[in-house]
């Protein structure tokens, strides 16, 4: 809708992990380092934890491009697969067929993937699971025996899981403490702050290339932040309705007053599902969002 008026190639605060908009700011550069140092060292698992919508997926995905010449991934998007339909998702995912429905024999094939193609190739394999809280302590516990897999020299087989705080308090339980004391790298992600989040904001938008300067003025910023908690999906939420609330004003500079109502735009249409008001269809109930502080 407002695409052609600011001139962008696309929309700046789209919430899918697009890894071309992604801003690194000094905690997920960190991050990043911590996660490419354990790699490369061979760690067996490695934890990324944050809060829902800090960028842990997108992290993830950076991480990969990064990577792609020395490893092949798995992306497991699903946690709450069982350990057999979890290893039929990683064999697919590194390109092997397995007519097998058993674990044991699905567990072979992948043993034999990685020693004989993988390894052979000079490469390793990292397995990527999101959402990582929702895994059974079962599943969790098989995946540290695949762990496992290695050579003489290297770890054949690599884990990261990006889950919220939840999975810390999994991993403390006592019958995973044999999996906790093997995880080596743990990093937690913060929000970001508001210095961050102007930054974040301008990234984003030189990225979707406008044809001349969009702007969020010092106050907005601040709303924006105050508002988002730093989140940067609560962020791209917000400054997505901004945006669209400055196309309907014919202005590219967004200031307090555009923010303001954005912000009550946003929680407008939240009430309005809340009571359950037809879209034409069907009839939309949903849990409040988790919106940051109030003005």
């Amino acid at each position: 809708m407002y695409l052609a008026y600011y001139g962008f190639r696309q929309r700046p605060f789209q919430l899918t992990p697009d890894p071309d908009f992604f801003y690194i700011s000094p905690d997920h550069l960190e991050a990043l380092e911590h996660l490419c140092y354990g790699i490369e060292s061979g760690e067996g698992f490695m934890l990324l934890i944050g809060a829902i919508g800090t960028g842990k997926t997108t992290l993830s995905r950076v991480l990969a491009g990064r990577l792609s010449k020395k490893m092949v991934f798995s992306l497991v998007l699903n946690p709450f697969q069982d350990y057999n339909q979890l290893l039929k998702t990683i064999l697919n995912d590194l390109g092997v067929y397995s007519p097998h429905l058993q674990a044991e024999q699905l567990a072979n094939d992948l043993v034999y993937h990685l020693v004989h193609i993988v390894g052979p190739a000079g490469k390793t394999a990292l397995v990527i699971i999101d959402e990582a809280q929702n895994l059974s302590e079962e599943t969790l516990e098989k995946l540290r025996v695949l762990s496992n897999i290695e050579t003489d020299k290297e770890k054949l087989l690599q884990f990261l899981l990006l889950g919220q705080e939840e999975l810390l308090e999994k991993l403390a339980r006592r019958n995973l403490r044999q999996l906790d004391q093997r995880i080596a790298i743990r990093y937690f992600l913060r929000p970001l702050n508001c210095k961050e989040t102007g930054n974040y904001l301008n990234h984003r938008l030189q990225a979707a290339k406008p044809s001349s300067p969009v702007t969020f003025t010092r106050t907005a910023i601040k709303m924006i932040h105050r508002f988002s908690g730093g989140v940067p999906r609560l962020i791209n939420m917000l400054a997505n309705r901004c945006l669209v609330a400055g196309y309907v004003n014919e202005t590219r500079t967004i200031d307090r007053m555009l923010v303001k109502r954005s912000i009550s735009s946003l929680r407008g249409a939240h009430e309005r599902k809340v009571l359950g008001l037809f879209n034409g269809r069907s009839q939309v109930f949903a849990p409040p969002p988790p919106f940051g502080a109030e003005e």
